[in-house]
């Protein structure tokens, strides 16, 4: 019997206009961080449209996402990358409310599909990077640095909205832990 060996990535995206404070964006990219009174509604989902970095455009969906990958990798890899990682390229989870996700790809394939996240500018119009946050040779592995990370991030929007007095946010985002932590717990082993 022969046995697959697999490498997952824990990657973030982000986009241009994310927050100066939740993660570093080349210098060379302009954030928009004007504030409108649209954005200041109460009533509006906490998270914006597509998760934490308030974003304004519809959610992105696991296809949006897996065909953005391939269409990378067939564009910077050729036929090659693209033959090499069909079969073993698979999205394990993704969070439209962390923009954080998990990819499991073949040991062999691995920096074919870093490089092609790497390329990928970006995602339904919106400029973005997307940054591999950690490699792991088991999904339990990958899935604590997720919870850990999904944490850290969360809590620091939490303390955000406990400091701008916005209890309806404060509380939501309590539940976005719980329901991130389930979620990641969730995958398969």
């Amino acid at each position: 019997m022969v046995r697959f060996k697999n490498r997952y990535l824990l990657f973030e995206i982000v986009y241009a206009d994310t927050p100066l404070g939740w993660a570093s964006i080349p210098g060379a990219t302009v954030l928009d961080t004007n504030t409108s009174d649209e954005s200041q509604d109460p009533k509006k989902n906490p998270f914006g449209n597509t998760g934490r970095n308030n974003c304004r455009l519809p959610p992105l969906v696991n296809k949006d996402l897996m065909h953005a990958i391939k269409e990378s990798i067939n564009e910077n890899f050729g036929d090659y990358g693209a033959g090499m990682t069909k079969r073993p390229l698979s999205l394990k989870y993704f969070s439209p409310h962390t923009n954080i996700g998990i990819l499991r790809i073949s040991r062999e394939e691995v920096h074919i599909v870093w490089g092609a996240l790497t390329f990928i500018k970006e995602l339904k119009g919106k400029p973005c990077i997307i940054k591999v946050l950690h490699t792991a040779g088991t999904i339990r592995n990958c899935q604590l640095m997720t919870i850990k990370y999904d944490r850290d991030r969360i809590m620091f929007l939490r303390n955000q909205a406990q400091l701008l007095k916005d209890t309806q946010t404060y509380t939501q985002l309590g539940l976005a832990i719980k329901d991130s932590a389930d979620q990641v717990n969730a995958l398969e082993l």
